[in-house]
């Protein structure tokens, strides 16, 4: 939503071969789970839906059999991700900001939780029937909306590879964050939130708010070259990403293209978020804005996996889960609002980390 109260949704699109791995190099539980799903998991939980009496070599059968991953391979060209975020109203988050506790205080607004409720349905909805109008003969599409990305993880990936013990993923497998920053459509803030940051008039305008996305298996060719607004996801791009979410990366050439000013270059750095946190989850999960770790994180050993640092979820969720058993539309989403509205912003990554994206998206 706008200023104005107006649905203002944004999109991000990627096309890939089929045989494109979506998580290659991130197959951590610090980062998008050991078990992530990908084409072949969502295809398959796709097909269940085309069971047919024929198997794939058009022959008559008693079974019923959905097509396999191999039939998807040799039936289609690419798959297209949308990735779609629908941001929060500005106006909100400031009014639930006002009504928050001092820093440090426990508290919280039913506002927050009426909003995301609200519009977290309202995505939802509309990346489904966008599904249904972009479904035709030539096309396999799987709407990624919450109970898809909930059924996904429980019915195409064995029990064995499922739960929070194979990443930090709120929606199972299926890394719905990890998508939208592969896309194109936002960034991670050292905060783990995604956000974008727009030039809007004279300003920079943050958006913030709940993700979806669609996955579309076709017959068209690959767009290579960025054109229509649709980027591949290349192995520039991907090297480019893994230094932008490291936030141990100080590098001014990489830092310069963050929206988060956490680590400061030629402007003042943030860090507002990590202060404003209530549960502390923030401050034992981030590095120093030089991009060292303090020796109280690196003494926790445990919460490492092949080098990278897992978020303090148990200490942000468990402040959460304990108030909500008692108060049900508590909610604390402090750095989140406080991102939004206080958050320093940088024109030069507004500008040209878009350019960045379609400079380096390309097979």
């Amino acid at each position: 939503m706008n200023r104005n109260g107006e649905a203002n949704v944004r999109l991000a699109i990627a096309n890939i071969p089929l045989d494109y791995d979506l998580w290659k190099g991130l197959r951590n539980p610090a980062v998008v789970g050991l078990y992530p799903v990908g084409l072949r998991e969502i295809w398959e939980f796709y097909s269940r839906t085309e069971k047919k009496s024929v198997d794939e070599y058009g022959r008559q059968t008693i079974f019923r059999i959905s097509p396999s991953f191999d039939f998807a391979q040799k039936h289609y060209s690419r798959a297209l991700i949308i990735s779609a975020m629908l941001p929060f109203s500005p106006r909100i988050i400031e009014n639930y900001m006002q009504h928050l506790p001092k820093e440090g205080k426990k508290g919280s607004s039913h506002l927050f939780e009426r909003m995301f409720k609200e519009v977290d349905l309202m995505i939802d909805k509309a990346t489904v029937r966008t599904a249904i109008d972009l479904m035709s003969n030539d096309t396999a599409v799987l709407p990624m909306d919450y109970e898809n990305c909930r059924n996904v993880s429980t019915e195409a990936v064995p029990l064995t590879h499922q739960g929070v013990s194979h990443g930090p993923c709120k929606e199972g497998n299926y890394p719905q964050k990890s998508i939208a920053v592969l896309t194109g459509l936002g960034q991670f803030g050292v905060s783990r939130i995604v956000f974008r940051d727009e030039i809007l008039g004279s300003r920079v305008e943050r958006l913030v708010g709940p993700l979806s996305s669609i996955v579309m298996f076709d017959k068209e060719d690959i767009v290579k070259d960025g054109s229509g607004g649709i980027v591949c996801p290349s192995g520039k791009w991907r090297a480019f990403l893994f230094r932008l979410s490291n936030f141990t990366d100080t590098d001014p050439g990489i830092n310069k293209y963050r929206f988060c000013t956490y680590i400061p270059h030629m402007d003042e750095g943030c860090g507002k978020c990590v202060r404003c946190c209530p549960s502390g989850a923030q401050l034992n999960s981030a590095p120093a804005p030089n991009g060292s770790f303090a020796q109280h994180i690196i003494q926790q050993s445990h919460r490492s996996y092949e080098g990278k640092l897992q978020f303090d979820f148990d200490r942000c969720c468990e402040n959460g889960e304990r108030m909500r058993s008692v108060f049900p539309e508590w909610s604390c989403s402090r750095c989140l609002s406080c991102c939004a509205i206080e958050g320093n912003r940088r024109k030069y990554a507004a500008t040209h980390f878009y350019q960045k994206l379609f400079e380096l998206a390309k097979i």
